[in-house]
């Protein structure tokens, strides 16, 4: 882990964010040990190390907290996502506290806040977050399969925290949405899309791997497709998880189910 010194904290949306509606991005860490092998983050400017060291380095903003609290009334009643190309709640969060200290400056502000995330270190703030009142957890779950998930995100939280983690937010009367992103590989589409149903989600999001064509943006390593291809011969289900949940909740796909609560 790295420390750096930021100059803000809150940075104008680009892209599908700002066409989501968003006005900010806000994005305590550089980088993200999570390193899953599809990431898209991997391949944005800022992340100049070679992409094969994705997952083994973070950087922090150490002055983040600080610049939170000097700048969050320049967004009080805006919309600002976090976290755009890191996760917020990866492990490195546990002990430096920059996302729960950025919430903390942001209450008194009350923007519409959506938290992006698969780490289940997000109900350590199950206290914070019913003081917002418009915010919401879009919760990263994009497989059912334990296989798919030991081979493109071997680092990350276990589908069961997850799933843990989303029924204490529901149960705290937290808006969740589920995001399938990208959908990978479903091992039985039924009962992926009733345990998905069964947390009342206020949107379900689903969308397909991305590609920049080799350049900076939302792309998916070579790596990453291989795999996907040699999982998809024995793992099916994307079209029957969307038929099964289709008519059923608030179905979105790609982009269109990033917006502010």
């Amino acid at each position: 882990m790295e420390s750096i010194i930021s100059r803000s904290i809150f940075s104008p949306a680009t892209g599908f964010i700002q066409r989501g509606g968003f006005d900010f991005t806000c994005n305590p860490y550089v980088g993200c040990t999570f390193g899953c092998v599809y990431c898209y983050a991997m391949f944005l400017p800022q992340n100049r190390r070679p992409k094969s060291d994705w997952g083994k380095w973070v950087q922090a903003k150490s002055n983040a907290v600080e610049l939170a609290k000097k700048q969050a009334h320049k967004i009080a009643n805006k919309s600002v996502y976090i976290s755009s190309v890191t996760d917020p709640y990866q492990p490195i969060e546990r002990s430096l506290e920059l996302t729960r200290g950025i919430l903390q400056q942001l209450i008194p502000n009350q923007p519409r806040v959506l938290i992006q995330t698969r780490g289940p270190l997000i109900i350590r703030d199950i206290d914070l977050l019913p003081q917002f009142q418009h915010l919401k957890v879009n919760f990263s779950v994009p497989t059912d399969s334990e296989e798919v998930f030991r081979q493109l995100e071997p680092k990350a939280p276990t589908l069961e925290k997850r799933w843990e983690a989303i029924r204490l937010l529901r149960k705290a009367n937290i808006r969740v949405g589920v995001c399938v992103t990208p959908t990978l590989p479903i091992e039985n589409p039924k009962r992926f899309a009733e345990q998905i149903l069964s947390i009342g989600p206020e949107v379900v999001v689903v969308q397909e791997f991305h590609d920049s064509n080799g350049g900076f943006g939302a792309s998916t390593p070579e790596a990453a497709r291989n795999s996907l291809r040699i999982l998809s011969n024995t793992h099916f289900g994307q079209m029957a998880l969307v038929k099964a949940l289709d008519g059923n909740c608030n179905l979105r796909e790609g982009e269109d189910g990033f917006y502010p609560p």
